[in-house]
């Protein structure tokens, strides 16, 4: 019982009628290894948003960035490059721009 006390509603729904510990597990380990849509949508939303913070230097940026894009690939998600760089580019102060 100590399981459902720990995850959100709409996942207690699927583990409702599990009796060991295991059988809990099991079903979630299945909704987040197989990387759902909306985690997938999740993460390309947060790499969209990701910044160069006034006062942050370039590598701790490309750093940040970086963490995002194998996040994404984790999951099974292929992102072109052009993309990224245009992503990566984007994300720099206005001042960088002009380049």
């Amino acid at each position: 019982m100590i399981i459902l006390e720990g995850v959100r509603n709409h996942f207690a729904l699927n583990l409702h009628s599990k009796e060991n510990p295991y059988e809990m597990w099991k079903p979630l380990t299945d909704l987040f290894q197989n990387g759902s849509d909306h985690g997938k949508l999740a993460l390309k939303k947060k790499l969209k948003k990701i910044k160069m913070e006034k006062g942050d230097i370039v590598p701790n940026y490309f750093n940040k960035f970086t963490q995002c894009r194998d996040e994404i690939g984790s999951v099974g998600v292929t992102l072109v490059e052009d993309d990224l760089v245009n992503l990566t580019l984007l994300g720099l102060p206005k001042s960088c721009h002009s380049y």
